[in-house]
Formats: C-alpha cells, structure tokens, sequence
C-alpha cells in the first residue's frame, strides 16, 4: 500500500522514511511525483543520516513499528526537528491485531508486521513529543479468516494500517467542504470528486459530497470553524425551495456556492420559472471557463473561474519503441453527446480511410450508429453500449484509448453551448501523449497551432493538416512532448487546487456582507412567488422538509432536496 494520497499534494519537498523495510517494500515516491511532479522526494532508511527541512515528513511502520515509550517519543522529537514549521507529518503503524497477522500466528508461522507498537500508544507518543494530531484514520484490507480467529479476536481485524497526520503549531481552522451532487457520472469526477481529494490532504479539511435526494448533515461551529455548501448542478425545483435552501444556510452561517460548468442554455425553462435561483441565491458563483463566467455574472457578480486540470500526469510515451513496432497511424475520437460535432467530419475521415488503407485505424468512443457511419474495417469501438449508448466508460479506459492513439480530434460546432465548453480533453490528450486537431471554438484559447496541437477553421485545412500528421511521425513527436511538457507545468491540479481554499476563505470573511447581498437579490422576486411559497410552506410545514426538523445531539441538521 502507497500514501501519496494523503501528502498535501502542494509539497515541494518530501521525506519518506522507511527504515528496516522488506525488500519488496513499495514507496510512495513514483506514485507522488505523477501527481506533483515538481516536489523533490527523498526516501532514506534512518532519519539519523538525513539533512534539510521538509514540507511533508511520512514515516512508515518499520521506523517506529517496535519503538516505545521514551525511546519513541524521542524518535518522532529528532524526526519533527526535519519539518517545516508549516508542515505536515504523517506516520503509518501497521496493525498488529490484522486477521493476517493473527493467522500466521495461529498457524505457527512468522508474523506478517514486525511491530508491538499499538494504535493508542503511538497517538500519546506522537502527543507527548509536542505535536498536534490532525487526523486519526484506518486503512482496511479484507481477508478470509478462520471463525474461531473471529471468535477470539478482541482487535479490529479489517484494519490494515493506522494512519496519523500531525503538525507542529497549532492546527488550522477546522474547514468543512460539503457538495450536493446533481450530476454524478459525467461532471462530478473532474469538479467534485478530484478537488476533494486535494482538499483532504490539506490540513484540518474535511469534504462530504452525496447525490441528490440524500440527507445532508449541517454542522454548526462547535463542529467546524469553516463551512462551504456546494451546489453542484442541481436546478431547484421551485423558487420556493431554492429560498428556504438559501434561509437555512443563512441561519447557520454556511457559505453558498453553486458549481455550474456548462451552458445553463439546455435547462434556461427550469431555470427561468425559478427567477434564476440557482446563481441569484448564492453568495458566489464557480465555473469552469471564462465565457461562462461571464454569463452567470448577470445574475451574481461573485464569479471565479477554476479550470479543469489533470490529477496525475501519466508517464511520458516512449516514441522510440512505438515507432519501432511500425503500427497504423491510430486516430481518437471519443466524445458525449457530439454527434453533430462528429457527423460534419465524418464524410472526410471516409475519404482519409480510403485514402491510407491499412496505414491508418481509429478508435472510436461515441454512440455506436456513428462507429458504424465510418467506412473502414480498421476501426475500434471503445464505448460501452450499456452505458450513455456506448458513450461512457471508465477513466482509466479512456485514457488508455487516447494513450494508444496517435492523432485525437476534437470538433466542436460555433455555438453558445460549445463555446462554454472547457479544453479539458486538449489537456486529456496532451498528458496521454496524443496531438489534438482541434475546431477553433474553445481550442484555440489554449492550443498553440503548430506548437502543441493544431487548429483548423474549415474541412480543407481539416483534410490538410489531417494528412501532415499522418505522414510525418516526427513532427507528431515534437508536437506531442510540447503539449506533454504544457500539462506538466501549467494544468496539474496539484499546482491550482489550494486557489480554491484561498477563494473560499476570502469569501468567508466577507460572509454577513456577502449574504446581505445575495438576499437583496433574491428578495424582489418574493411577491411573484407568493402564493408558491405559502403553497410550500403549507405542504412542507415550513421548513421541515428542508432541516428535517430539530437538531440532533451533535447541534446538527438535515437538509434534503425534493424531488
């Protein structure tokens, strides 16, 4: 098991101390250096032959694993004399009581972890050493075990590892990030799902995202000093909800965002019978491209723009060996709900197929009529039927079909709903080592013609360029490590994802101004939607619906969108 998932991934530089480690023991290194490939990660046995300071200190099991009491103690104090002031350090123990490590004992072998340290001892030792625990966490690995083992066992048997995150000053504000999530499968990955992954590597935050129709927790301040409510794509189904949503976070003091990343124009009817509620009723407004941020600034002028980023940058291709094999010339096309976009191409990738025979095969992941449209039998059907009609698969088999692919097209019509569309699948391509021939509309912001992909604006410079990179294999190479080396430097998300805690943390301390704000804008709307929300409030006794009444123990309260 690797941590790279639970350093800040803003770290620059890196420890990773291992100690009397097994020689099949895996670092976390390679995997950290995909995701901030501009840290400096230093991997030693003994703390004791290290020098320098270090944002982010990770010490694995085999170092402390059989320490204890003083002798402990004083190992994490010589350790947090290597750490920044601001930085973080993270310890693993190994869990003596996993069923594995129980079994092999009952069955007269050698233990799987050389530890004796337990969980409970290793949290004081870290305490009594100075430190401030930010995190207390379990890594659990299912296994088949014995029912006497279960029967006998007093110990927490799934937990694999134990996990701490420490620091030396006093902990930061304790920041909860929470989403509702109104579209799941397409969206939510790249604008929910991966900046919460960077969000929890940071200090003292903490995310929570569910779908739609699902109960929401809201936590006041005894719980958290910090609280963001995220509205991810959902349209309130009436402006009566949308206000009483907006009250509830008033009253308990949450700041209001709503994440929109593409065109409202497909549902302008749910939202214009709700007066624009959804950006109105909000204390600030995030989008993914600048063309729509000036849209959504007509109903909140708190907008900000975060870019699509990649999490990871995949390993650079290694050109030398594909050009050594000698295969076709592979074109990409993988797109959801282009079809106009595709169809205006499709007739000069007919001629194109025609034209190369053998030399040239596609990859094709749209709906499976469009597959069937292209004249060629060298052609491969990526998409999976039973998902989007064979518009949708996994990430990773997505990114495995563009890797494999030499050229990647990226058509898109001049229209408004394009035209708020992000570069995100330039930066896709551009990371998995395959040149984009891309439309103008969107592209032509981020793609250098020529430097790191190329732009076309009609069918002949289409058909032109087309055939230059299928001919000329080196000038493929040089354009393809151009844009590799762009996505390194400019669009990992490691490099972007703390610009968000920093917007939210200014918007908070703008919270009463912002909210006074948000309802003068909503509040001129009331009288024309009387009567709906007297009829509301009626069917929901008030807001009863929406907190899911009183608070419970822990000073919390339930909130949930009807459907």
């Amino acid at each position: 098991m690797t941590f790279e998932t639970f350093i800040p991934a803003r770290a620059k530089n890196v420890l990773e101390l291992i100690g009397d480690a097994p020689v099949d023991f895996e670092t976390s290194e390679e995997k950290f250096l995909e995701i901030q490939p501009e840290c400096s990660y230093a991997v030693a046995e003994d703390i004791g032959k290290v020098t320098g300071m270090f944002d982010v200190i990770l010490v694995q099991s085999p170092v402390i694993g059989t320490l204890g009491g003083k002798k402990l103690v004083a190992a994490i104090k010589q350790i947090a004399r290597h750490l920044k002031d601001e930085g973080t350090l993270i310890f693993t123990l190994d869990n003596i009581g996993h069923a594995e490590n129980l079994q092999a004992l009952m069955e007269g072998k050698p233990p799987k972890f050389r530890v004796t340290l337990i969980q409970s001892e290793l949290q004081d030792a870290i305490q009594d050493a100075g430190l401030s625990i930010l995190r207390s966490l379990n890594a659990g690995r299912g296994v088949k075990i014995k029912r006497q083992l279960v029967d006998m066992a007093q110990t927490e048997l799934a937990v694999f590892v134990y996990i701490f995150t420490a620091c030396k000053k006093e902990p930061p504000k304790k920041t909860l990030i929470q989403t509702l999530i109104g579209e799941e499968t397409v969206c939510a990955p790249s604008r929910v799902h991966m900046p919460n992954a960077f969000f929890m590597t940071e200090p003292n935050v903490y995310v929570v995202a569910s779908p739609v129709g699902k109960a929401y927790k809201l936590y006041d301040r005894e719980q958290f000093d910090r609280r963001i409510f995220i509205n991810q794509r959902m349209t309130f189904p009436s402006f009566a909800v949308g206000l009483d949503f907006f009250n509830v976070l008033r009253e308990k003091e949450i700041l209001f965002v709503s994440e929109m990343d593409d065109h409202p124009t497909l549902w302008q009817e749910s939202y214009e019978k709700t007066a624009w509620i959804n950006f109105r009723a909000v204390h600030a407004v995030q989008t993914s491209t600048p063309y729509l941020a000036d849209f959504f600034r007509q109903y909140n002028p708190h907008v900000t723009v975060f870019a699509n980023h990649l999490r990871r940058l995949p390993p650079p291709r290694d050109f030398d060996h594909e050009f050594k094999l000698k295969r076709p010339v592979t074109i990409f096309f993988g797109a959801l709900n282009r079809d106009g976009d595709f169809i205006e191409i499709l007739p000069i990738l007919n001629r194109v197929a025609q034209q190369f025979g053998n030399k040239v095969a596609f990859k094709i992941l749209s709906r499976r009529n469009l597959f069937d449209a292209l004249e060629t039998d060298n052609k491969t059907f990526v998409g999976d039927m039973s998902k989007y009609d064979g518009q949708f698969v996994t990430y990773d088999e997505y990114e495995a079909a563009i890797r494999s692919s030499d050229i990647a097209l990226l058509p898109l019509r001049d229209n408004e709903f394009n035209r708020s569309k992000s570069d995100l699948k330039f930066i896709e391509c551009a990371g998995s080592g395959a040149v984009v021939l891309a439309s103008p509309v969107v592209y032509a912001n981020t793609v250098e013609d020529g430097k790191t992909g190329f732009i076309y604006h009609d069918g002949r410079e289409f058909v032109n360029k087309l055939n230059l990179l299928i001919r000329n294999r080196n000038l493929r190479r040089m354009v393809a490590e151009k844009a590799y080396a762009y996505v390194r430097s400019e669009r990992l998300m490691s490099q972007h994802y703390t610009e968000r805690l920093e917007w939210y943390g200014e918007l908070l301390e703008r919270l009463p101004e912002l909210t006074r704000e948000a309802y003068a804008r909503i509040e001129k709307f009331i009288p024309q939607f009387s009567k709906e929300i007297a009829q509301f409030r009626a069917r929901f006794n008030h807001t009863s619906q929406l907190t899911g009444g009183d608070k419970d123990s822990t000073g919390g309260a339930e909130i949930i969108i009807p459907r």
